[in-house]
């Protein structure tokens, strides 16, 4: 067996699902759902593409980041209300949109970024986002602190890894770059997952395995980079209806969990099947550090090992590509709640949806 192939069988013991009942976990009750009018028009643009979702309980409403590429509008973030207790789900008011700036403080260029994921720090107020950047067009993904207001504050220090290369046996995946983003409680760090692995890590996800997805964590405060460690993708569920058909799975947002480990949102799809969803609980501290490794493929680590805690197929409700996730309000029992919401792909036959849960204790 050749090195990727040794490094591929200890991908797969690391990563092994366990049952969410052998670790203890509390379990997720759907509470409702709702849904955005399509096409929605807001003070001159269109809402949609909705792919970072955070709380701010300052103002007591939502962030909600559009992934559209300064094309529809410039680069923007929407304010939003979603009306829902532990009995129900009302509805979503869109409350306010905010254009992002660029360093000389205009709003983005057409295709000069691809926004993804959001986060506010609970003590500044600060919004960290990520963008994928435009790998084909040599636009390097980034991760940048904006003010509440949009106005540019400065932007991360990122390894020369995830920047494009030259060279095609290095650098990000066009289109598969920074799609997740977390906060640690105390805001002091930040995480950032890829969708899929680097060029130089291991392969995209395929109907046979998974894929060597590394999540960064950067210091807030300065914006350098600190531990980094692998999470590892399922394979692709389903197969596309028709042979030759477009599949593929990968994590699409990440959540801390309170206790050191994180939630991870793999998104699948296969054509003329649909979306599969499924939420992951993922132990960063069993894992190993490979901030020092340029390639994850001689197979010298360690992946965290996760935990399924919700197939979203056994809701009984539509999916759609759900992207963005984030922690809620406390419910009037004392219970967290937490909202999963779909990007729309600006696509009139998909729907910006949100999936409210009550997060049941243990």
């Amino acid at each position: 067996m050749g090195r990727i192939g040794i490094a591929m069988v200890g991908v797969l013991l690391a990563c092994a699902a366990l049952p969410a009942e052998a670790e203890g976990i509390g379990t997720l009750r759907l509470i409702g759902e709702a849904t955005l009018p399509k096409g929605l028009d807001y003070q001159g643009t269109i809402v949609g593409g909705l792919s970072g979702l955070d709380w701010d309980p300052a103002a007591r409403q939502w962030i909600a980041l559009s992934d559209d590429r300064s094309e529809k509008a410039p680069a923007r973030f929407y304010t939003l209300t979603i009306d829902y207790d532990a009995g129900a789900v009302r509805g979503i008011t869109v409350t306010g949109v905010t254009t992002l700036q660029d360093a000389s403080g205009a709003g983005f260029a057409p295709k000069s970024v691809d926004p993804e994921a959001i986060r506010r720090d609970p003590i500044a107020g600060l919004l960290y986002w990520s963008s994928e950047g435009g790998v084909k067009a040599g636009i390097d993904p980034m991760i940048s602190v904006a003010a509440p207001d949009g106005r540019w504050q400065r932007g991360f220090d990122l390894p020369q890894r995830y920047r494009v290369s030259e060279d095609r046996n290095l650098g990000p995946r066009d289109n598969l770059v920074f799609e997740g983003l977390a906060l640690s409680p105390d805001g002091r760090t930040l995480f950032a997952s890829l969708e899929n692995a680097l060029v130089q890590d291991g392969p995209i996800a395929s109907l046979a395995r998974g894929s060597p997805v590394r999540i960064a964590s950067f210091d807030t405060a300065s914006g350098a980079p600190g531990p980094e460690h692998v999470y590892v993708t399922d394979p692709i569920p389903v197969a596309p209806l028709l042979p030759g058909g477009s599949a593929d799975n990968g994590v699409s947002e990440i959540l801390p969990a309170g206790d050191g480990t994180l939630l991870v949102l793999e998104r699948a799809y296969a054509q003329g099947r649909g979306n599969s969803i499924r939420l992951y609980r993922a132990d960063p501290t069993l894992a190993t550090d490979v901030s020092g490794l340029d390639s994850l493929l001689d197979g010298s680590w360690l992946a965290m090992p996760k935990t399924l805690l919700l197939d979203f197929g056994t809701l009984g409700v539509a999916l759609d590509n759900f992207e963005a996730m984030g922690w809620g309000p406390d419910l009037a029992n004392g219970h967290r709640s937490l909202v999963v919401m779909s990007d729309d792909n600006f696509n009139p036959v998909q729907a910006t949806k949100a999936l409210v849960f009550e997060v049941l204790p243990d």
